[in-house]
């Protein structure tokens, strides 16, 4: 179960970093809102 929540709060996290690059925002403040590395944001 608990390995489910994490997978899940992984996916929203994903989620929102590429709603955010969408809209323009900048790489380096995605990491720090996300906690997402910055190559999997730019895989997004």
């Amino acid at each position: 179960m608990k390995r489910g929540k994490e997978s899940g709060r992984k996916e929203t996290k994903i989620e929102d970093a590429k709603r955010m690059k969408e809209n323009g925002i900048k790489i380096e403040l995605i990491i720090k809102i996300t906690g997402l590395s910055k190559e999997e944001i730019e895989k997004l």
